[in-house]
């Protein structure tokens, strides 16, 4: 028997963890099977697996571009959408989302580069050069994103050993948890539908307490609104809520805070600052 070449993707555990997640996988197929229809030219911006590629063949379109800058994703990717049988119908297309040129105008756009508050991923700079080649009645899957904050105490305590840490509050994982203080309040909606070109958020928010407690963080957390009217928020590996860490403080019901925030959408990590004042 011939040796099997071997296949994977380079970024293995993010787009596994993408796969195998149930609870976006079925979110997005269903949104993709409400907004696809039979005959349709789709777009899938950064394929990835190629998962959303397949549940857009399957929902009926006749021809999917499937967008992938890493080679060695592409090479794995021949190879899926091969033994799927769906080789005929999805064109790989290798380039950077962001700049690259499609053959023909689209249908349906697709895809999934979403983080957290859009601060990380490429989502709106994918999404606004995917435009270029929408129809005049061409469906975006991903129709709106908000961003939310409100004032939490999470645990610090790893190891018996404080980490006054950025982290991750992983919905599953019932240890990460933070206790909510105050109020969710929204500081961000993005349009996918449309062209984006302010990518600076820059926001002071009054929020106040409305629980008694420790206070040591800021949360940020979002919600996706899909073209068919679902949504979806937190899972397992989409869209967690970010803990911006700040320095303890008691508080009780009533009083007041100011959150000063900004970054660059899509602009990475080190475009963030972020402060809180007492009023």
């Amino acid at each position: 028997m011939a040796e099997k070449e071997k296949q994977y993707w380079s970024m293995t555990e993010g787009v596994f963890n993408c796969l195998i997640d149930e609870e976006r996988s079925k979110a997005f197929e269903k949104a993709i099977n409400n907004i696809v229809k039979k005959g349709d030219v789709v777009v899938d911006m950064g394929t990835g697996s190629g998962i959303l590629a397949m549940f857009a063949v399957k929902a009926g379109a006749k021809k999917v571009y499937a967008i992938e800058l890493d080679k060695n994703n592409i090479a794995t990717l021949r190879a899926i959408f091969e033994v799927n049988k769906m080789s005929d119908k999805i064109i790989i297309i290798q380039g950077d989302v962001t700049k690259v040129d499609l053959p023909e105008k689209v249908d349906v756009i697709i895809g999934e580069m979403i983080a957290t508050a859009l601060i990380d991923e490429l989502q709106v700079p994918a999404t606004n050069n995917m435009l270029r080649f929408a129809k005049e009645k061409t469906r975006v899957l991903l129709r709106e994103y908000r961003t939310f904050v409100d004032l939490v105490y999470n645990n610090e305590n790893y190891h018996n050993l404080s980490f006054n840490l950025f982290r991750y509050e992983y919905p599953d994982l019932k240890k990460l948890r933070s206790i909510s203080l105050s109020d969710k309040h929204l500081i961000y909606t993005a349009d996918f539908t449309k062209i984006n070109n302010n990518l600076k958020v820059n926001r002071e928010i009054e929020v106040k307490i409305k629980k008694a407690g420790i206070l040591n963080g800021i949360r940020l957390s979002g919600e996706t609104l899909f073209d068919d009217g679902s949504k979806l928020g937190a899972t397992f590996a989409y869209d967690y809520p970010i803990i911006l860490p700040i320095d303890t403080i008691p508080v009780k019901r009533g009083d007041s805070f100011e959150i000063s925030l900004s970054y660059k959408i899509c602009g990475g990590m080190k475009t963030l600052k972020y402060s809180l004042h007492k009023k």
